[in-house]
């Protein structure tokens, strides 16, 4: 056997052991906190979400509008799918973030009201 061979195994044998002391003992851990952010999580998600929603549609529509733009500008698709995708995420992700703090204010009213 080669020495690439014996390093492979000898690395297996030393690092098993230490994933699983770890893994075993981290996974009880991940459970609880788990059940304890899921709350969380959720709340965080639906805050996010028109951000999100906007730096996709931005991507795909970056991706369209620089490819063609590009192709019959230069002839190379590349760049301008590079700069397509920069370019529509920004923008999506400035439009998400609009949407997403006017309904924000929008729910904060609505307790103020109530």
């Amino acid at each position: 056997m080669t020495a690439k061979i014996w390093l492979f195994v000898v690395l297996i044998a030393v690092l098993a052991p230490v994933y699983l002391l770890f893994g075993v003992a981290t996974s009880k851990n991940v459970k609880k906190m788990s059940e304890k952010n899921k709350e969380e999580y959720e709340k965080n998600r639906a805050k996010h979400r028109y951000l999100i929603l906007g730096q996709s549609w931005g991507m795909g529509v970056g991706v369209a509008a620089g490819s063609v733009i590009s192709y019959f500008s230069t002839g190379r698709v590349s760049t301008g799918i590079c700069l397509g995708i920069g370019l529509g995420m920004l923008v999506g992700m400035m439009i998400g973030a609009m949407i997403d703090r006017k309904k924000n204010m929008e729910q904060k009213a609505d307790e103020v009201n109530l």
